[in-house]
């Protein structure tokens, strides 16, 4: 069979778009790219990258298109050529997660457009520039852009021009919290549809009328248009219809509180997100996860999100929706952390709308995100955000939101049980510490009180008891004055490697002039010398404990106040946790928070 060449190449990449075939239409691009560019044909290069971004999905990893579309930039001859592949270059980069990389050659397609002055041109650089512009910051720079691409495309007859024209117009609208300008977009996309018969714009017209009917909670409307919009999907060779389709699904059982439907959909999401890497795919997972009554798993991923902190969530296109859903977890959940640096980085943006991507689903607004943070973190001032929210909602008809904000609960339910390892190895070692961050320490006499103490949540052990059970001695039989070693062997061979140590790294703190080094040392051999004094006697031989109740009591709060420090210079989280929940004396208890529980892993 002879090979094909570029042109023949480009036909069925043509056809397989017609088939709805994604993936053929990739595949028979780039062959089409590669046979242009072994023939030294940079028309036909051109013509087989600017076409490669419609295969591209939003947020998922650019892979090769950014290099093979950089070359045709490279290579291109004509002015005109080279505007376009700037642009699309720029919108590569941008559904690739990467507008900084975008914005260079997005400013480059402006350019070339002034210079050639054609409206053709001029529409496709503002196209590139808007996505390029889409973060929350650039809102008022948008609304210009916007303006402008829509001025431009009114005198053109490319469908595709003036569908993302009134994309662009219908996306402000919704994030101006602008009804009116919303409905008139909408009614602009269906007369597209009509004159054009293209599907493509019959699908971005059918989706976001029914993104206006889910807004409102009008599922007898929003159900056929879901319905109409997958027989138009599975006729297109749109890379993202599959993402818009389960936005959809699950905006639409968010609003049914169809649990069957939620579970299946955070499932989804939480598999794409994860896989592609995508924060705000993973934030609505977790909003999905909550509302089908699983807020483990929603806690789950606003702890993977929110690790480095809310403040480092990028300022892109999806910054809103994943800060606004972790907000939404987070004051469920009482992760007032979360709640307070959420609300910190949305009030900038309060009377904002809150889409997914180009008005794919309404998320609600600002306002109300920073209602329900402020609400969970005790703040008496949080009904101005409320009163904010109500008459956003009252304006836009947005009827299921308004119910939303108003059958909040009053108490949000208690967060799920973290998990703390408190665990003996075989090794004789202790694991201890939060999942996922457990350190090792020396089998230390207070590790065993804290355990027994744990295992006993609510009950009053009194010190005797304890010290008699950890020496595994029977709590009835009457003591001979003598309830075991303070420490055993090994807890004291390894306090007196560990002193070794210290004075090593004294001298070497010393030598180097580290002083508040050689002062943390210090420190920790002084507290290391008090548990060893009370272990001991004269001759380094071991302290037993005598039978008296004030002998107990003194030993088991010296052996616990001395591991805990020990877990302090690990993970001072830990150490205050166990600080604060347990209680010495006469008789010693472990009080679990009902506000936050513990899983504790002790085998």
């Amino acid at each position: 069979m002879p090979t094909m060449d570029a042109a023949e190449l480009l036909a069925s990449a043509d056809a397989a778009r017609l088939t709805g075939d994604v993936t053929g239409v990739r595949a028979a691009l780039v062959a089409a790219f590669e046979a242009a560019r072994s023939a030294g044909d940079s028309r036909l290069m051109a013509a087989a990258a600017l076409a490669m971004p419609t295969s591209q999905g939003f947020g998922a990893h650019a892979g090769q298109l950014p290099a093979l579309l950089h070359q045709a930039y490279e290579a291109a001859e004509t002015p005109s050529a080279r505007c376009g592949l700037a642009a699309a270059l720029a919108r590569s980069w941008v559904y690739g997660a990467d507008a900084v990389r975008a914005a260079r050659f997005a400013d480059e397609a402006q350019r070339l457009a002034a210079e050639l002055g054609t409206a053709e041109a001029t529409a496709d650089a503002l196209d590139a520039a808007l996505l390029t512009h889409w973060g929350p910051d650039d809102f008022t720079e948008r609304i210009s852009l916007a303006a402008r691409l829509d001025d431009v495309a009114a005198h053109l007859t490319d469908p595709a021009a003036r569908l993302s024209a009134h994309m662009w117009r219908l996306t402000t609208a919704w994030e101006c919290l602008d009804l009116v300008a919303v409905q008139r977009q909408l009614r602009a996309l269906d007369v597209l549809a009509g004159e054009t018969g293209s599907a493509r714009a019959a699908f971005f017209a059918t989706s976001r009328r029914a993104t206006l009917a889910l807004a409102g909670g009008d599922l007898a409307a929003a159900g056929p248009l879901i319905s109409h919009l997958a027989v138009i999907a599975a006729e297109l060779a749109e890379p993202d219809t599959e993402a818009v389709m389960h936005s959809l699904h699950g905006m639409r059982a968010l609003v049914a509180d169809d649990l069957a439907a939620l579970r299946e959909e955070a499932a989804a999401f939480e598999a794409y997100g994860r896989s592609e890497g995508i924060p705000s795919v993973c934030a609505e997972a977790a909003v999905l996860w909550l509302a089908a009554g699983q807020p483990d798993r929603a806690g789950q991923l606003v702890a993977v999100l929110t690790a480095g902190g809310v403040a480092a969530v990028a300022h892109d296109v999806d910054f809103l929706l994943t800060v606004t859903c972790t907000v939404r977890v987070a004051a469920a959940l009482g992760l007032g952390d979360v709640c307070r640096e959420g609300a910190a980085a949305l009030r900038p943006f309060a009377g904002r709308g809150v889409l997914n991507a180009g008005a794919v689903t309404f998320h609600g607004v600002v306002d109300d995100y920073l209602y329900r943070a402020h609400q969970a973190l005790g703040d008496t001032g949080a009904v101005r955000w409320r009163h904010a929210a109500e008459s956003a909602y009252r304006r836009l008809g947005a009827t299921w939101w308004q119910r939303r904000l108003d059958n909040q609960r009053a108490e949000p339910p208690p967060r799920p049980a973290r998990q703390v390892h408190l665990r003996r190895e075989a090794t004789g070692r202790w694991s201890v510490g939060y999942a996922g961050g457990t350190f090792g320490l020396a089998d230390l006499k207070g590790l065993h009180y804290l355990r027994y103490l744990v295992e006993r949540p609510g009950a009053d052990v009194d010190a005797v008891t304890l010290s008699r059970a950890v020496a595994g001695l029977a709590p009835g039989v009457p003591g001979d004055g003598d309830m075991g070693a303070v420490l055993d062997s090994a807890a004291l061979a390894a306090y007196r490697r560990r002193l070794k140590e210290l004075d090593a790294e004294l001298d070497a703190a010393d030598r180097r002039g580290d002083q508040p080094g050689a002062a943390r040392l210090n420190a920790e051999r002084g507290a290391l010398l008090t548990e060893l004094r009370t272990a001991t006697g004269l001759g380094g031989r071991q302290r037993r404990i005598g039978g008296s109740a004030e002998r107990a009591r003194v030993a088991v709060r010296k052996a616990i106040a001395a591991t805990i420090a020990r877990i302090e210079q690990h993970d001072p989280g830990v150490a205050r946790l166990v600080r604060d929940r347990i209680h010495t004396g006469a008789s010693c208890r472990y009080d679990p928070d009902p506000d936050h529980p513990v899983d504790w892993i002790i085998k």
